[in-house]
């Protein structure tokens, strides 16, 4: 059974539901809500650091979606009840024609990873990394040749929910380079291990998940 989804953002239904379904793709604790003016992301209760960063996951690749039919979409982080207190609200912001770095994003996120045997060496893939974490007002810091930590600038809910979109902008320009790089689910859990990062790149910064070169 097919789910009725309304028009948004000038969009007709049909292209709505596309931009939702390439945007949910294997992400849980995520849902949506689509009204004429935005189109809303919740996260499912409880409310946890997990959902908020799969929230923001979900958030770029609706962002990249839209940026695919022309929409420049202009994004609020916790709107409160204007959106019906959603994690995030999207609405129109203007249309502007996908630039080739949105293509190349796009293609990355509606293909499988590759499978690849060789590290890349550190210079070929370091500037661009870092580029795509502080797209999303982020800092990637190269812990080792094949360990990263993604950080934001601040703590709280926001600051999950950006971490997850420049999570997500990361391993999707890594896709464009020919390689994968994949959350290390475990080691940001531990909270000692983030409090010694966290001291070591000098209390600036907080630490919000370790990257890896390679799927895990």
């Amino acid at each position: 059974m097919t789910i009725a989804v309304p028009g948004s953002l000038g969009l007709a239904s049909e292209d709505v539901r596309g931009v939702l379904a390439l945007a949910l793709a294997s992400l849980s604790g995520v849902q949506y809500e689509v009204r004429p003016e935005q189109i809303e992301l919740h996260t499912s209760t409880p409310h946890s650091r997990e959902t908020r960063l799969a929230c923001g996951t979900a958030l770029l690749n609706v962002r990249l979606a839209l940026q695919g039919h022309g929409i420049r979409p202009l994004v609020t982080l916790l709107p409160g009840p204007s959106a019906h207190d959603a994690a995030a609200a999207i609405r129109l912001g203007g249309y502007q024609e996908p630039s080739p770095d949105v293509r190349a994003l796009l293609h990355a996120l509606r293909t499988n990873r590759r499978t690849w045997t060789v590290f890349p060496e550190l210079a070929s893939w370091r500037g661009s990394l870092s580029r795509a974490a502080e797209v999303e007002r982020a800092w990637l810091h190269v812990q080792s040749g094949t360990e990263l930590v993604l950080c934001t600038f601040n703590q709280g809910a926001a600051a999950e929910i950006r971490a997850g979109q420049a999570m997500q902008r990361v391993i999707l320009t890594a896709r464009t380079l020919g390689f994968d790089v994949s959350p290390a689910h475990d080691a940001m859990s531990l909270s000692a291990l983030r409090a010694d990062l966290r001291a070591r790149l000098g209390n600036t910064l907080v630490p919000q998940m370790v990257l890896r070169l390679g799927a895990q």
